[in-house]
């Protein structure tokens, strides 16, 4: 097709009128080697060669793809062993701040995990940095009263404490519960579980008669809120019938008697043998025996029938009949 010139023009286009047809010549032409080049509708200039062919363009992902494989990344690093999963959950985030951004919810709540693998690996330290730096992002991209900034908050707190700063992580735990009960209801298990472990930052502090306190409101607390069979009362009742038996051994707690719900918390203890040695499970005994004025708590306890609560065996060990009922619910203002 010519480039320059004037373009032949299809009959009946509009252009200018057609030329005189000429006189056959004698011999007819040599027919051309190469057909000739339609010509172009209508009138105007020629159009130019087409686009010269490249290579295939790929199609880009999209950001829901992205995500779709960015959280099946995320899904495989949660199989893996802690150290594996840390590497692989760093890769990830990074990947996801690339793709989906700085303060997406997937890319945040990918470094909170990431902390959780990291401590878990053993480098408290690093995991303890890294929920220091995702927490205000958190705050500012998904607000603080957000379920995953919740999360993350109760994480750095017992961080901290673990870290060997129970008086800031203490402070921690009781900006945070108020916020947790506003947003998961103030019977939550997990804010129960962040009152329990509030308690655990008062004892690290050395307040061993407050932490007793707000133990012994929270095991029935726990009890009706979660059940006789829940992990977390069994955990409560541990840690009241350790700090129980650790006050009986100082001054004032020698003068002091032992209240109902201390008494089934060591009892706890003693059935699920809550010790190193026989010694220490020996001296546990002998100090429930002293503070109750019961006497052959033995055979009492470790004879009694297994599917027994903890509450029932005390009641049956101490001649209590019926048992002891169980404590109203304290307000959460208690703690």
């Amino acid at each position: 097709m010519p480039l320059s010139g004037p373009a032949p023009e299809p009959p009946g286009a509009y252009g200018p009128p057609p030329a005189v047809p000429p006189v056959p010549p004698a011999v007819p032409p040599v027919p051309p080697a190469v057909p000739p080049v339609p010509p172009v509708p209508g009138p105007g200039p020629v159009p130019g060669p087409g686009p010269v062919p490249g290579p295939a363009l790929v199609a880009p992902v999209s950001v829901d793809g992205a995500r779709a494989e960015l959280l099946r990344q995320r899904e495989e690093a949660r199989r893996a062993e802690p150290a594996v999963a840390a590497g692989m959950l760093e890769g990830t985030a990074r990947e996801m701040v690339a793709r989906l951004g700085r303060y997406d919810r997937d890319t945040l709540t990918t470094w909170r995990e990431l902390a959780w693998y990291r401590d878990a690996a053993g480098d408290p330290a690093g995991a303890l940095h890294l929920l220091g730096l995702v927490v205000p992002d958190l705050m500012q991209a998904l607000g603080p009263a957000d379920p995953d900034t919740l999360q993350a908050r109760f994480e750095l707190a017992v961080l901290t404490g673990t870290a060997g700063h129970p008086q800031a992580a203490a402070q921690q735990l009781h900006a945070l519960i108020p916020q947790l009960a506003a947003t998961l209801g103030p019977y939550d298990e997990r804010v129960l579980k962040a009152q329990h472990d509030l308690a655990l930052q008062v004892a690290d502090t050395g307040d061993v008669p407050g932490a007793l306190h707000q133990l012994r409101l929270l095991v029935p607390l726990v009890q009706q809120m979660l059940g006789e069979g829940h992990p977390l009362l069994g955990e409560v009742r541990l840690d009241l019938g350790r700090y129980a038996e650790l006050w009986g051994l100082t001054p004032a707690g020698r003068a002091t008697g032992l209240g109902w719900v201390e008494a089934v918390a060591m009892v706890h203890r003693l059935l699920v043998w809550d010790f190193e040695t026989d010694q220490e499970a020996d001296a546990s005994l002998r100090e429930l025996e002293r503070r109750t004025g019961t006497k052959d708590l033995m055979d009492r306890i470790f004879l009694a029938p297994e599917h027994l609560t903890a509450e029932q065996v005390a009641a049956a060990a101490f001649g209590v009949p019926g048992g002891a009922p169980p404590m109203t619910p304290p307000p959460l203002a208690a703690y």
